[in-house]
């Protein structure tokens, strides 16, 4: 093991600022940037955002359609916004090892809730998908194309970031697990954190944001678990292109961002 410490060194600092950032940017991609910003471009008053939901005032009068837009933005936005980051991952090869990292985590953490919103949710009858189809008819039908679709994504974005980013370890485990366990524990305490002011944590059980977030994490939970079990699939890099030293602009960078979420966004802005 000293020998692999000295071959595979990561920062361990970097690497959850580096995961707390692309929490926080998967996060507010779906919840601002989709919805609060699809409901603003439909003319819908945003009465709140947080760190689980924007909060909109519904109007009578807007086609079934605009409501359909709302739910499924989100989750568009995520997709578009995985999809970029693995593109820059792929033709970045050169880029620093942090900007790499920061866009493995990215893009994989965008693919999880992708998956979540349209398989996992949708299966147990819950979620934005849910409640696309619900304002269109023939909602059995779009159900089964949502998963389908789901299903064939959920396959690409679990292959791509690992074919993308991170070698064979076998001979390394340590380093596999130091830079797939210590994410998602990092962003489950973030996520967690965020809550502790939020009136959305105080709803019924039906409604309450602190159960949609643990539904959120097994997700991740799950991920690390089969990255960790399977061998494949694996880049061509060598191992020691997934090294991470020290990144005081990506720390600091973190911290701050880590801040606003926790005291600004985590209670909500607006009035819920």
């Amino acid at each position: 093991m000293r020998g692999e410490t000295s071959r595979l060194r990561i920062d361990i600092p970097t690497l959850i600022a580096l995961a707390a950032l692309a929490w926080i940017l998967v996060n507010v991609s779906h919840e601002i940037v989709g919805h609060a910003g699809s409901a603003a471009l439909l003319g819908m008053p945003i009465n709140a955002v947080s760190t689980t939901t924007a909060d909109i005032q519904w109007v009578q009068g807007l086609p079934a359609g605009a409501y359909s837009t709302f739910y499924a933005a989100g989750t568009l936005v995520n997709l578009l916004g995985g999809a970029a980051a693995l593109a820059l991952l792929r033709w970045g090869r050169r880029a620093h090892a942090a900007t790499r990292t920061f866009l493995w985590l990215f893009a994989t953490f965008s693919l999880v809730i992708v998956t979540m919103n349209l398989v996992s949710a949708s299966l147990i009858g819950a979620g934005d998908w849910t409640e696309f189809s619900r304002h269109l008819e023939h909602q059995d039908v779009w159900r089964a194309v949502i998963m389908g679709v789901g299903l064939i994504i959920t396959i690409g974005g679990y292959v791509m970031p690992l074919r993308t980013f991170l070698p064979d370890l076998r001979d390394h485990r340590r380093a596999q697990l130091t830079l797939t366990v210590i994410p998602v524990v990092t962003l489950m305490v973030v996520q967690s954190l965020s809550l502790i002011g939020s009136p959305f944590v105080r709803l019924p059980s039906a409604a309450n944001h602190l159960l949609a977030c643990v539904f959120a994490y097994l997700h991740f939970v799950l991920w690390a678990i089969l990255v960790n079990a399977l061998p494949a699939p694996r880049s061509r890099h060598p191992a020691e292109s997934i090294q991470l030293p020290r990144s005081r602009g990506w720390l600091a960078i973190g911290l701050v961002l880590v801040l606003l979420y926790l005291v600004v966004l985590g209670p909500g802005v607006g009035s819920a």
